[in-house]
């Protein structure tokens, strides 16, 4: 549902009618819908590639030139990226922020759901010094919670006792302070990392 407008309370809980407005008349949405027809076992990789593409397409900027394109090139950089090579196309870089002068905050998700594609949704490996080598060497890594807050070790949660008398606690392998920098995600999993030069 792109928006709704009832000027009547539809009886569902709210006791009143959904009737926004903004400026004395009724929101207006505006929108793109695409439209993907293919088989099952290829929309998947089609429609996650694809949003990917759609949105995370660079940004075109555009300046009024001083001098000659040439003496442009010879005086600025125009490319940089931090990463040295491709990621895996079901990786995806979500977080690159500088911390410090040699500290950085790396998250990476895993964005195909389990068995949703017979490739894509596969554990995938990736090994973020090889990745990252522009930078540097990775001396320390460690692992957060996804807020990026805490320490993944430091990380307490709730446990407690369920309907079926089953503990809500979940055995979960954490990687805190990695010596290597190969990193395990699994499908739909999200990893955040604060690294040192």
């Amino acid at each position: 549902m792109v928006h709704r407008r009832l000027l009547y309370d539809d009886n569902e809980g709210v006791g009143e009618p959904l009737n926004e407005t903004a400026f004395g008349t009724g929101l207006v949405v505006r929108g793109k819908h695409f439209l993907i027809l293919e088989p099952p076992e290829n929309s998947a990789l089609i429609h996650r590639v694809g949003a990917q593409q759609l949105f995370m397409n660079p940004i075109a900027t555009y300046a009024l030139p001083q001098n000659s394109y040439a003496d442009y090139e010879s005086l600025y950089r125009q490319t940089w990226s931090a990463l040295s090579d491709s990621m895996p196309l079901n990786v995806h870089l979500l977080t690159f922020d500088q911390l410090g002068p040699k500290q950085f905050l790396i998250r990476i998700e895993h964005y195909f759901e389990l068995n949703e594609d017979e490739i894509y949704s596969q554990p995938v490996q990736i090994y973020l010094q090889d990745l990252f080598k522009s930078l540097g060497t990775i001396t320390d890594l460690i692992e957060l919670t996804l807020g990026a807050n805490l320490p993944l070790s430091q990380l307490h949660r709730l446990d407690w006792m369920t309907n079926n008398n089953e503990s809500s606690h979940v055995e979960t392998t954490q990687q805190t302070h990695l010596k290597d920098t190969m990193v395990m995600l699994n499908p739909m999993q999200i990893k955040t990392f604060q690294v040192t030069l």
